[in-house]
C-alpha cells in the first residue's frame, strides 16, 4: 500500500525550501561591499569603492584558532595593500575582524575586533594614518544561524580588508 505524506508536513516541508531558497537569493544577490559591517573605532567606513579595479576588491587577512596575532606571511600581502591605498590616494582603509562559530558570542566579538585592530597597526606602522582606519567587527562567521554549523574554518577566522575613496 502506498502511504501519501501529510498535508501539514507537504506544507511544512515547502516553507522550509523556500525559506532556504529565499536566504540562498539574497545571499547571492548581496554585492560583498553591502555587508552588515559594525563600526567600533568610532568612524564610518565610506564604503565608495568607485575608485576602479582595487577598490572594488576585498582582501582577507586569516588567523590561526583563538589568536588575533597577523602572521608572518600576511606582513606582505598589508604591505602590498598599503602600496595600493597610497598610490591610489585611498580615504580610508576599512577592517572587519571575523570569528569562527567556536566559542561565546562576546569573546568572538572581542576576537574578530583585536584581530582587526592587529591588522591595522600593521598598517600604521608603515605610515598608515590611524585617523584613516575603520575597525569593525563583525563578530561570529555567520553568526545568525543555528547551532548547527559551528565548524573553525579558517575562512571564518579573517579581517576583511577594503579600501574607500
Amino acid at each position: 500500500m502506498h502511504k501519501t505524506p501529510s498535508v501539514s508536513i507537504v506544507r511544512a516541508l515547502t516553507s522550509v525550501v523556500l525559506t532556504l531558497a529565499a536566504g540562498a537569493f539574497i545571499w547571492i544577490a548581496t554585492p560583498a561591499s553591502a555587508g552588515n559591517e559594525v563600526y567600533t573605532s568610532g568612524i564610518r567606513c565610506n564604503n565608495k569603492q568607485s575608485g576602479g579595479r582595487e577598490f572594488n576588491k576585498d582582501w582577507y587577512v586569516y588567523f590561526d584558532t583563538n589568536s588575533s596575532k597577523v602572521r608572518p606571511e600576511d606582513y606582505d600581502k598589508i604591505k602590498h595593500i598599503y602600496g595600493i591605498a597610497k598610490g591610489h590616494h585611498a580615504q580610508q582603509i576599512c577592517l572587519f575582524g571575523k570569528a569562527s562559530k567556536v566559542g561565546g558570542v562576546e569573546g568572538n566579538a572581542n576576537l574578530g575586533e583585536n584581530r582587526a585592530r592587529n591588522v591595522a597597526r600593521q598598517f600604521e606602522a608603515l605610515g598608515w594614518p590611524n585617523s584613516k582606519i575603520v575597525i569593525g567587527t563583525e563578530g561570529e562567521a555567520w553568526g545568525w544561524m543555528t547551532e548547527m554549523l559551528t565548524s573553525d574554518a579558517e575562512e571564518d577566522r579573517r579581517v576583511l580588508i577594503r579600501l574607500s575613496q
